[in-house]
């Protein structure tokens, strides 16, 4: 059912799923203990516009995949869901999406990014700079694992015309109900996304994994500035319903 011009519907979609020890998730916690991940996509409706933030994984997961049996062993892999497949279910076609947006940028976020042809694709002008085209300091892992090789190319060159750099560093609008700011913490690119609902307003980001970073002020443990973390939780706890980008509590729930 399609809401006022300024208010969306949400329906979280799980895109994948991981394990990963425990200390990534809790700063410096947990040793010895493992936490189940989900990986999202949100879908924004109303009667004005079809929105998605973050399009899946992608479909050659074989770098990622690498990176994590090196980090953890075969219990860390990537396990995809077909994006398409929830979005049809969901009663979307791809080519009806009006806009992407994406916390962080990370193949997991970007994998699907040439799946929606018509789709104005929005992205932090510092998060993409920063992680993605002039990184400050040498990452501690491939630009492929932020963008794909071919999805990079695909926004260089063909999706480029389709392709707005905001800054958020004071809240962004891309809509009516829908602004976005930086929280940094996880990467250069981590956003909080705000979305007006029917209930009430909905946060999601990167910032917190899970439910228990926020409430208990626990920096995430893959965090590239812990103290980004307790900032972010800081201005965005009580500022409406929290919905942590990995937590699988949040998988499929509606808005």
């Amino acid at each position: 059912m399609m809401v006022e011009d300024n208010t969306f519907t949400i329906n979280v979609i799980k895109t994948g799923e991981s394990e990963v020890p425990a200390p990534e998730v809790y700063w410096m916690g947990g040793w010895n203990k493992w936490e189940k991940l989900s990986f999202h996509s949100l879908l924004l409706r109303n009667k004005n516009m079809k929105f998605l933030i973050n399009t899946g994984l992608p479909t050659d997961l074989s770098e990622r995949n690498r990176a994590m049996v090196d980090f953890g062993g075969e219990r860390c892999i990537f396990r995809p869901n077909d994006i398409t497949m929830e979005l049809k279910r969901l009663g979307v076609d791809p080519s009806e999406i009006d806009g992407i947006s994406f916390t962080p940028l990370q193949d997991y976020t970007t994998g699907g990014i040439s799946l929606f042809p018509n789709a104005k694709i929005y992205m932090d002008r510092r998060g993409w700079t920063e992680d993605i085209v002039a990184p400050r300091e040498r990452k501690h892992h491939s630009r492929n694992l932020f963008v794909p090789e071919q999805n990079l190319r695909y926004l260089l060159f063909d999706a480029w015309n389709r392709v707005e750099l905001f800054d958020s560093m004071s809240p962004y609008s891309i809509a009516p109900g829908l602004t976005v700011s930086w929280v940094g913490c996880h990467h250069r690119s981590s956003l909080a996304f705000h979305i007006s609902t029917k209930p009430g307003m909905v946060i999601f980001s990167d910032c917190s994994f899970k439910k228990r970073n926020i409430e208990h002020d626990i920096p995430i443990g893959i965090a590239e500035n812990t103290l980004e973390c307790i900032d972010a939780y800081a201005k965005l706890r009580g500022k409406g319903t929290f919905l942590s980008a990995y937590d699988p509590a949040i998988d499929g729930l509606k808005f």
